[in-house]
């Protein structure tokens, strides 16, 4: 028998058998997206990927390959075939089991170009965040995310519309009785799609800003910017996620200001015993006249003080006078050594002042900026000018204040309690 009158004899058998002709054209629609899905990923998206490796395309191939665009749209070879394949193939699987897989495959067509387009969404979105300029700003992973929900729905409503064979327009327009549940149910990610752009608009945080959020217990680096939160990483190396809204609508420190700035600002107290507080004899004044931070400070207050005290007419008895005070004259040394310290910025604001005297002696107020913003670098400074300080304090005849121990109490010879 000739192959014509084998394949005429089949033709007959499968016509008189339903089933078996569904069940032939099923298994050869299967063979068919095996096929095309071999096709596709192994030889088109094969050589595709040889040519957008990152030697050859730069950061946009490496995007695109990290996030397996070529693989996500290569499933659409499989899906397609399947649909068409259905579609031609009705007849002989019938019309209810035709229509059903027919939206089964319509399904899988329009999911597997979704995820294909939202993959190449962000390659996109990668390639721009690693790329220098203004784009690193933006929160595109989070703008990212609310395109690919916007796709994802719009999916889902032509699948809904292809498998009740209406028009997806007149779907969308029958929808308006159901606004208010979807806004209800999408109210999260609306408000976190506002709060990403106002983010963005007002440039408030970016990746890699140091953030400090009390209220939620974060202090750290900004290590991501999604559409529903921030991550951030705290120095204590755990990572805490913060809804990107409370960026908007609650209060935290960005310190991106003092990174960009170069200097960081020292701000801290030294409290002196304010019963050691008293004038200077003229020995005094003279060993300190021979100090280098104070062979100017001396000669010129001496200066200022002779002349008030002659335009007043001042005389003895001594309280009638303007005179030198050892504390006066730690305050001038201190000034004098944070201007001349190499590792203090010379451009910023420098202060040496008194506070408010209290139950803890008087406070001797240190402003200044370090010329780093480094954090080790920056506590180092500001450790050593208060190591030099304290030190050099009993050099003025000045006690720093601390609250009385045990070991003081017994050392005094008074009772530790009554």
């Amino acid at each position: 028998m000739s192959f014509d009158g084998i394949w005429s004899a089949a033709g007959l058998w499968l016509a008189q058998h339903p089933p078996a002709a569904a069940l032939a054209a099923l298994l050869a629609l299967a063979l068919a997206a095996v096929a095309a899905d071999w096709l596709v990923r192994r030889v088109i998206a094969a050589a595709a990927r040889k040519a957008l490796r990152p030697s050859g395309t730069g950061a946009l191939g490496a995007a695109v390959l990290e996030s397996r665009v070529l693989l996500r749209f290569s499933h659409l070879a499989p899906a397609l075939v399947m649909l068409l394949g259905l579609r031609a193939a009705q007849p002989l699987i019938g019309a209810t089991a035709g229509r059903a897989l027919g939206v089964l495959a319509f399904a899988g067509v329009v999911l597997t170009a979704i995820a294909g387009i939202v993959a190449l969404i962000n390659a996109v979105s990668l390639y721009l965040q690693k790329a220098p300029g203004s784009h690193s700003r933006l929160p595109l992973k989070g703008y990212a995310q609310a395109v690919s929900l916007v796709l994802y729905v719009l999916g889902a409503l032509a699948i809904a519309a292809y498998a009740a064979d209406v028009s997806l327009w007149l779907l969308l327009s029958s929808l308006g009785a159901l606004t208010a549940v979807l806004l209800l149910v999408f109210r999260d990610t609306l408000l976190s799609l506002l709060a990403s752009i106002q983010i963005s608009v007002n440039d408030v945080v970016r990746a890699g800003d140091w953030v400090e959020m009390p209220a939620h217990n974060v202090d750290g680096d900004v290590v991501d910017i999604a559409l529903h939160t921030v991550t951030v990483r705290n120095w204590d190396k755990t990572l805490s996620t913060v809804p990107t809204q409370a960026f908007i609508t609650g209060s935290f420190r960005n310190w991106r200001g003092m990174s960009e700035d170069g200097a960081r600002r020292i701000k801290r107290s030294l409290f002196i015993d304010m019963a050691t507080a008293r004038f200077l004899d003229e020995a005094e004044i003279e060993r300190f006249s021979q100090f280098k931070l104070l062979e100017d400070y001396i000669p010129a207050k001496q200066r200022e003080l002779s002349e008030y005290n002659r335009l007043i007419g001042a005389e003895s008895p001594p309280v009638n006078l303007r005179r030198l005070t050892n504390i006066g004259t730690f305050r001038a040394y201190l000034f004098n050594y944070i201007k001349n310290h190499p590792r203090v910025h010379a451009g910023r604001t420098t202060l040496v002042r008194q506070l408010q005297p209290g139950p803890n002696g008087l406070p001797i107020e240190i402003y200044c900026f370090a010329a780093t913003t480094d954090w080790q670098a920056y506590e180092d400074l500001q450790s050593d000018l208060f190591d030099h300080f304290l030190a050099v304090a009993p050099e003025f005849g000045l006690n720093v204040f601390q609250r009385a121990s045990g070991r003081d109490l017994r050392i005094s010879g008074r009772p530790v309690a009554d």
